[in-house]
């Protein structure tokens, strides 16, 4: 018998930067944790988390698999996504972050679940007509295949809460930082190795979280009785481009650049370099969804419901890109 606490939780991307954490946490926290994973997923660190996690093989892409994923569910918590601002197929951004997405809404409300636990990004408001914005704030204009792709998603998700009750929740993370992330997004590390000669975009403003931080706010937005219906934009701490780089040069001791080139002058070029990235299949050094979400200007929100709802206390910037600096400099 499970205690009253115990809840069986369907996980999708636990392989994740940001979907390793929840496992480990619901873990922790005494959930059975069921990991929807695909063939050649890398398990191995789940598979050290102990014996409150089971794996069941399947995709989001594939409605069929996540009809079992999902059997028996009292919550079920999506992770999964493709969080990049490149990708070799515009269309893979609209097939995982919004289809996906879908697919996985219909089997948990098919599944009867009682919570679920959708991961977003602040992003998915676009630029809106006010900043800080908060959970309420109409979107704006979306400068990115990822933006728009996350914000379509959402929709969809919230058509099923509102029109086939969905017992949903949307969780905005800020910018994720920390040891772990296995894309360059955040570009600590080509920083540190130096391969980031020159600053664009630096007096742009962005809200980061740390993510141990996302973790437990997607993890209490489940336990949470009250938050069925709610939308929780978490990230406390802002920096502009020149102050996020210059944490990492003390860091690191690699020198800020001097030089700060607007996007204006290499938007043209990072347009054909993404273009022929398609054909390569390489990122561009300036991937141009990149480039045009700087461009928009500064991204600010007011992350103080997840505080309040929550119990976030969040972890400084510095402790956070400190930890992702140590990490890779352990295995230079």
């Amino acid at each position: 018998m499970k205690s009253s606490d115990e809840k069986k939780v369907c996980l999708t991307g636990p392989t994740g930067f940001v979907g390793r954490h929840v496992a480990q946490l619901l873990a922790k926290r005494g959930h059975r944790v069921r990991c929807l994973v695909r063939k050649n997923s890398n398990r191995k660190y789940l598979e050290s988390l102990g014996g409150r996690l089971e794996f069941v093989t399947g995709d989001i892409l594939e409605p069929k698999t996540l009809t079992s994923f999902c059997k028996g569910a009292d919550w079920v918590i999506h992770c999964a996504g493709y969080r990049d601002f490149w990708a070799p197929s515009r269309q893979f951004y609209f097939d995982v972050n919004l289809h996906g997405t879908e697919n996985v809404m219909r089997a948990a409300l098919a599944a009867k679940a009682q919570k679920v636990v959708h991961v977003s990004t602040p992003l998915a408001f676009g630029t809106p007509t006010y900043m800080p914005f908060d959970e309420d704030t109409p979107p704006g204009p979306h400068h990115s295949d990822y933006a728009r792709s996350k914000y379509l998603g959402d929709c969809a998700a919230w058509r099923l809460h509102l029109e086939e009750g969905l017992p949903l929740t949307i969780v905005y993370l800020a910018a994720v930082i920390g040891a772990g992330d296995p894309r360059p997004t955040m570009e600590v590390r080509n920083f540190a190795e130096g391969r980031i000669p020159v600053l664009v975009g630096a007096d742009a403003t962005f809200t980061y979280v740390h993510v141990r931080d996302a973790a437990l706010a997607i993890v209490r937005a489940a336990e949470n009785s009250g938050s069925v219906g709610q939308r929780y934009l978490v990230g406390g701490e802002r920096a502009t481009t020149r102050e996020y780089f210059g944490i990492i040069s003390d860091l690191t001791g690699v020198p800020l650049p001097r030089l700060n080139i607007p996007e204006s002058v290499i938007l043209p070029v990072s347009r054909i370099l993404t273009a022929l990235s398609r054909w390569t299949g390489q990122r561009p050094v300036v991937p141009e969804d990149l480039l045009r979400t700087s461009a928009a200007g500064s991204l600010l929100f007011d992350g103080r419901k997840a505080q309040r709802e929550l119990g976030i206390r969040y972890t400084p910037l510095r402790t956070a890109l400190a930890e992702a600096v140590a990490e890779f400099s352990a295995t230079a």
